[in-house]
């Protein structure tokens, strides 16, 4: 499995490739899903903490004849994802 990512959101969100894959990684992260995007790919939003302790939302693109991820938004999580994370690590 490859990874893809949208360079200038993470850019923009000061995320690194290095903390999302943290995210990737934890044991403690968990999905949501999302709508299928526009090109009837499958989506989740991944949410979970980077080893410095950030919770991150993480929305990833499933392209499944490619092998791969994309990563389309990667952000610090909103108060609903926080939530929604804090409950299940309690």
């Amino acid at each position: 499995m490859k990874y893809t990512y949208d360079d200038e959101n993470l850019r923009k969100n000061r995320v690194s490739p290095v903390e999302f894959q943290e995210v990737f990684a934890s044991y403690l992260s968990f999905a949501e899903d999302l709508e299928p995007s526009e090109r009837g790919n499958n989506r989740v939003m991944i949410i979970g903490w980077t080893y410095s302790g950030r919770i991150l939302e993480i929305g990833v693109e499933y392209f499944d004849a490619e092998d791969r991820e994309h990563v389309f938004h990667a952000m610090d999580a909103g108060k609903k994802y926080k939530e929604a994370f804090s409950k299940r690590i309690g």
